[in-house]
């Protein structure tokens, strides 16, 4: 973990490190896991334009990282870790099938809870320190959480949940 933590500047280089963490993770497995296990297109586009997304968002961060002065790097992050864990046993344990998906959203819902959590943090810290030239780039991938988690939550609203019930009657 880390030590004590005695100022706010520390506590955003912290949260930020676990950031950088969780976009490494989601870009080099978790994404893809997800949309190679999806069953609906709608789904699989969903998460691939959330992909590129977020391969944007890394080289934001490091963006963030050069401004403030640091050097990019990732503090293991266990909450996310856990995240992946729940989705690969969604995969493991639901068959190909509109549950699947709607397994699949419910984990990327939770990680873009969790996005959205620590880059509203990341942006008030950033407005509270001073540091206004990041501001702008936390508030851009914030943004981005944000919709990505509304596209996920519309496409089980809209279509997944309901064949998911479909499958279960039938």
């Amino acid at each position: 973990m880390f030590g004590k933590v005695k100022s706010l500047r520390e506590l955003f280089e912290i949260e930020l490190c676990y950031a950088y963490d969780c976009e490494q993770k989601l870009v080099e497995e978790g994404l893809p896991t997800m949309i190679e296990n999806a069953g609906s297109r709608e789904l699989q586009s969903a998460l691939e334009q959330h992909l590129e997304e977020t391969r944007n968002q890394v080289r934001r961060l490091e963006k963030v990282f050069g401004a403030i002065g640091m050097e990019p790097k990732t503090k293991g992050n266990d909450i996310l870790d856990e995240m992946l864990g729940a989705a690969k046993d969604s995969i493991s344990n639901i068959e190909d099938s509109p549950l699947r998906d709607a397994a699949l959203i419910v984990n990327g819902n939770l990680v873009e809870h969790y996005e959205i959590a620590i880059y509203g943090s990341l942006a008030a810290f950033a407005k509270v320190l001073g540091l206004q030239n990041v501001v702008g780039l936390l508030e851009e991938t914030l943004s981005e959480e944000k919709k990505a988690d509304a596209k996920l939550t519309q496409l089980g609203q809209s279509m997944l949940n309901q064949q998911a019930a479909k499958r279960q009657t039938a």
